[in-house]
């Protein structure tokens, strides 16, 4: 989801509350103990509980807006869903059959549904039920019979009211555009339950479904995977949707307006992707431009993830009154139709709805990868031009405050879930670091293994089962990446200091900040760049503690060092400080940075040196025998100008300075 357009700029996160959840690790996907104990740790921390199993059990909402749901764990492997809607209306009337495999034996199934919605009929085993509603959004229902372990059964439930809003989100809307009513759901995360019964949980994706939806005939209407038929009777039209392929709960969606619908086919590599386009009649023009530029993305896409995770059914845009963009299985919903709002949804084909986040403590895996999916696109197309603009502006977002970790600790806040300066932009970063660190080869198959891993593919996924993948593949160890710039929070700040040890050997010091304490020291590796007019070469440090020394050869005088030309990690504030040394003859000596704020460095050959600072009235400020080159710290001196003299063996010189 991508709440707002943007072009290189910052998102807008939504802002809404929701819910906690339980954080559940399954040890037969887990192999990294290290990502385990940290879990655990941030769990007690947080005042969430941590259970270990050996199978996946349900990531539920919990504690603040919803209580648990009773009842024994089910697995839903089919949705039949019928609808009555006018987008005139908020009020609603449905029909959800849900088929289910018990996975323990017991006789109480529970969903969340809005208490403004009505049950009015419950069918079981050709009898009629009596449901409980106790509130907090909660509707148990007692079978009266026994289900056993294993069996597949169904049950009916009908009802209607006007949908409302829950842990402070609507998941069905209705607004006025153009003068014309519109009807669209959009339920991530928490929202499913205002317009149908549903878990709201992370582990159970829905095998297949059908969904129906009965609407004034003035209208179309739209819903994931394809249209099966649509059929008109006086005042009113019935459209048939059907999608086979695992869907979770959130992903599912529906919208009713006045639309003008056509199709496109892309040709890819892996094959041809039906486009089905729903647009408003005053902007089917602009739509099918922006939905047609997009053929290059899909083929980018199909060379980098692999092919469509859903080339059996389709693709689709529908325009309707919203900020931004969802992700909806098949079928993306958006109100601006722009590039980067187009590609990011897109992008969600492969990461959040083939590959869904099991917590929405690990939402950088839906919404960092397809944020940096479309950066993808600025580096690709456009013959590039876009791409150093897009990191820049993307490392700008995240240094814009010192603290926050991509890891979401609490997920009660929407708001935290959906934070555009960490779950999508420095999250995106991170796996630009993590390209960085392990090489292009390593990390584009590593993200084509965890698209399609067996259990992960058109499933779940937590960030351990993507790390462990990237380890496995790349043979590297990121305990200490991820610990870094996955858990903890903030960023480095970096010194330079360099000059020329001897003429053929460059030195250079490095120095770090953090701009939080929960990370003492970044290690990730460093380009920088050594040039004058006619050379220049690349050098990668790998720095491992504060102030490390790199001697490094080199066959030429460089005048300037240019650091992380190629924006590769998140950093902000760097400086540069130092010029080029010593050479066969004498050169003059020279004062950087100047002006100087805390010191200045006196570059020159290896000599020793007496040095004297004067003010303008000639008073002496300080006196001190070096060894050139040196550094001089002038953080005791008030701003103003300063003369400095070096009275070296062979000679003296005087020159200025300026302290701010």
């Amino acid at each position: 989801m991508i709440p707002k357009v943007l072009i290189l700029k910052a998102f807008h996160a939504n802002m809404h509350k929701g819910l906690a959840f339980l954080v559940v690790i399954n040890l037969t996907a887990l192999h990294c103990e290290t990502l385990a104990q940290e879990l655990k740790k941030e769990a007690q921390w947080f005042s969430c509980s941590v259970e270990f199993c050996s199978a996946g059990k349900s990531s539920l909402p919990q504690g603040i807006f919803l209580p648990q749901l009773p009842g024994f764990a089910n697995d839903i492997y089919y949705l039949d869903l019928s609808l009555k809607l006018n987008p005139a209306s908020p009020y609603m009337e449905g029909r959800a059959g849900i088929y289910f495999r018990a996975k323990n034996k017991g006789d109480t199934l529970a969903f969340y549904l809005h208490d403004s919605l009505n049950v009015t009929e419950i069918k079981f085993r050709k009898g009629t039920l009596i449901p409980v509603r106790p509130g907090g959004h909660v509707l148990i229902i007692p079978l009266g019979s026994m289900v056993e372990a294993g069996e597949r059964d169904s049950i009916r439930i009908d009802y209607k009211g006007v949908s409302g809003m829950l842990a402070g989100q609507k998941g069905l809307y209705t607004a006025i555009h153009n003068q014309r009513p519109y009807l669209w759901t959009l339920s991530e995360p928490y929202g499913a339950p205002t317009w149908w019964p549903s878990k709201l949980n992370l582990d159970d994706k829905i095998d297949s479904m059908q969904i129906a939806i009965t609407h004034p005939s003035v209208y179309r209407s739209a819903a994931n995977g394809l249209l099966v038929h649509e059929k008109r009777e006086d005042s009113l039209a019935t459209t048939l949707w059907k999608h086979r392929y695992p869907i979770v709960p959130y992903l599912i969606a529906v919208a009713v307006g006045e639309y003008i619908v056509y199709e496109e086919q892309i040709n890819t590599s892996s094959g041809t992707i039906p486009v089905l386009n729903f647009a408003y009649p005053t902007d089917s023009d602009m739509v099918r431009q922006a939905t047609g530029a997009l053929e290059p993305i899909y083929r980018l896409y199909d060379t980098l993830f692999g092919p469509y995770p859903f080339m059996q059914e389709r693709y689709g845009h529908l325009q309707c009154p919203m900020g931004g963009g969802m992700e909806h299985q098949t079928l993306t919903f958006a109100g601006p139709f722009s590039h980067h709002v187009l590609s990011h949804e897109l992008a969600h084909s492969w990461f959040g709805n083939k590959v869904t986040t099991g917590s929405w403590k690990d939402i950088w895996l839906n919404e960092g990868f397809a944020t940096y999916a479309t950066g993808l696109t600025y580096q690709y197309l456009f013959d590039g031009v876009y791409w150093k603009p897009w990191k820049k502006e993307t490392i700008a977002a995240v240094c814009s405050q010192p603290g926050g970790s991509v890891y979401v600790k609490d997920t009660t806040s929407l708001m935290r879930i959906f934070d555009a300066r960490l779950s999508y932009h420095k999250a995106a970063m991170l796996l630009h670091m993590l390209r960085w660190k392990v090489g292009d080869t390593f990390f584009f198959d590593a993200l084509r293994t965890y698209l399609g891993f067996p259990g992960l593919s058109y499933g779940f996924a937590r960030t351990y089962d993507f790390i462990n993948i990237m380890e496995g593949i790349s043979g590297q160890s990121l305990t200490g990446f991820m610990n870094q710039w996955f858990f903890g929070e903030g960023y480095p700040t970096y010194t330079l200091k360099w000059s020329m040890k001897t003429t053929d050997t460059i030195q250079i010091i490095l120095f770090q900040q953090t701009s939080h304490p929960s990370v003492n020291f970044f290690d990730i590796p460093i380009e920088v760049v050594a040039k004058n007019s006619t050379h220049d070469t690349s050098i990668v440090l790998n720095p491992e503690y504060n102030g490390q020394k790199f001697n490094i050869p080199i066959h030429f005088i460089p005048d300037s060092i240019i650091f992380d030309p190629e924006l590769r990690i998140i950093s902000s504030a760097n400086q540069v400080l130092g010029i080029a040394g010593p050479s066969d003859h004498d050169q003059d000596l020279s004062l950087v940075p100047n002006p100087s704020k805390d010191y200045f460095l006196i570059q020159g050959k290896s000599e020793k040196a007496l040095i004297t600072i004067h003010d303008v009235k000639g008073v002496m400020m300080l006196s001190k025998k070096v060894f050139l080159p040196c550094e001089v710290s002038v953080a005791g001196l008030r701003p103003g100008l300063y003369f400095v003299t070096i009275e070296t063996p062979q000679k003296n010189q005087r020159r200025k300075l300026i302290v701010q």
